[in-house]
């Protein structure tokens, strides 16, 4: 049996990391109105008329902001491509390992409509003051360093217009001495 029914206007963006899935996923963000607080419990989705699955929210309460998932979004397209891998020494007097990595990622709305896009990837860090690791020149400049308080992970977000593409580019450059054994991640 129905309860109440509200109209709630939703924001809808899109997420992707494209290092661990090609994908985007299409989220709707909103502040719940009204004196009520919503309770937890299943939700039923729908995008444009389809149901789209289940999901939960937890307890809101007015002007709590709440979010809900809705999948891959099939109109948002973004390709991760390395254009850039290159492991070397330099130095003439004391000689260092160095390995340079850089990243051109795309995306592209097929939307009829202008979407928010936030694209995270991750750029290592170093605990180690002997190992140094720095951007590359000409990369694109993350909108937020550290996403969500977690540690080495990079947000850039912008606004897509429909039927375009834009490209950020992401490189790093990390930095031991010769005698400094270290253990890299392959990717």
């Amino acid at each position: 049996m129905r309860i109440s029914t509200d109209k709630i206007v939703a924001k809808l963006s899109a997420l992707a990391a494209p290092k661990l899935d090609p994908n985007a996923y299409l989220t709707a963000a909103f502040t719940l109105s009204g004196e009520t607080p919503l309770l937890p419990g299943p939700v039923m989705l729908y995008r444009d008329g389809v149901f789209m699955g289940e999901g939960a929210l937890p307890m809101l309460s007015p002007g709590e902001e709440g979010k809900l998932g809705f999948g891959a979004d099939d109109l948002v397209k973004v390709k991760r491509i390395e254009v850039k891998r290159r492991t070397a020494e330099e130095g003439l007097i004391s000689t260092s390992n160095i390995d340079e990595r850089a990243f051109d990622i795309t995306v592209k709305n097929l939307h009829q409509a202008q979407i928010p896009i936030t694209i995270l990837d991750q750029m290592p860090y170093s605990t180690e003051s002997k190992i140094t690791v720095d951007t590359l020149s000409g990369m694109t400049p993350p909108t937020v360093k550290d996403y969500e308080r977690r540690r080495g992970v990079l947000a850039w977000t912008f606004e897509l217009e429909p039927q375009d593409t834009k490209v950020v580019r992401h490189g790093y450059k990390v930095s031991w001495p010769r005698d400094l054994k270290l253990g890299l991640n392959e990717e």
